[in-house]
């Protein structure tokens, strides 16, 4: 019994605190890709994205918790596409540079690099209107969280990137192919 406790990283009350909010984050943000619309899976990101961020606080994780913080202002900015204000191109270029030097202060050695090339991506997908392509440009970015999700000890934010991985596949196969298939 107490490998499982290690496995879940509930060593303390504080740290099975930040598991169960982390595990809370992961089912919202399994149910964001299965949104039909850009807009629906951005909105739905930006509760993952605060809930994550609170979690990985509570871990101890600087970098992850900074990252989505600025990944839910950036869920709120990209929900807006549709507003003149949101409709620029610029805000894939700022966001990118923010989440650099917002690892340039939560530093936590290389490891950062990981989570901080996911939000580069996932910044450049949420910039997209198109669905698919939101998918699609995506995917990459959860391998990238795995690694320091399992470093930091986010056992949460490991099964979330996999669930993720596995949500956008899905959505893939059950959105995507059958309209390519249809414009054939």
């Amino acid at each position: 019994m107490d490998w499982l406790l290690d496995v879940f990283k509930f060593d303390s009350l504080q740290a099975g605190i930040a598991q169960m909010i982390g595990f809370i984050a992961l089912v919202v943000a399994m149910i964001s890709y299965q949104m039909k619309t850009q807009k629906g899976i951005v909105l739905i990101q930006i509760v993952s994205c605060t809930l994550f961020a609170t979690h990985f606080l509570m871990l101890n994780a600087y970098t992850g918790a900074m990252l989505n913080l600025i990944a839910a202002v950036r869920s709120v900015v990209f929900a807006n596409k549709d507003k003149k204000w949101g409709k620029s191109n610029w805000w894939i270029v700022f966001f990118s540079l923010v989440c650099i030097v917002a690892v340039g202060f939560t530093w936590e050695g290389a490891l950062s690099l990981m989570p901080m090339l996911g939000m580069v991506l996932t910044s450049i997908a949420w910039g997209i209107e198109k669905a698919s392509l939101v998918r699609m440009i995506s995917l990459p970015s959860s391998p990238l969280w795995i690694v320091y999700n399992f470093i930091c000890g986010s056992t949460a934010g490991v099964l979330t990137e996999v669930f993720v991985m596995a949500s956008i596949i899905t959505a893939i196969i059950r959105l995507d192919l059958p309209k390519k298939k249809q414009n054939k």
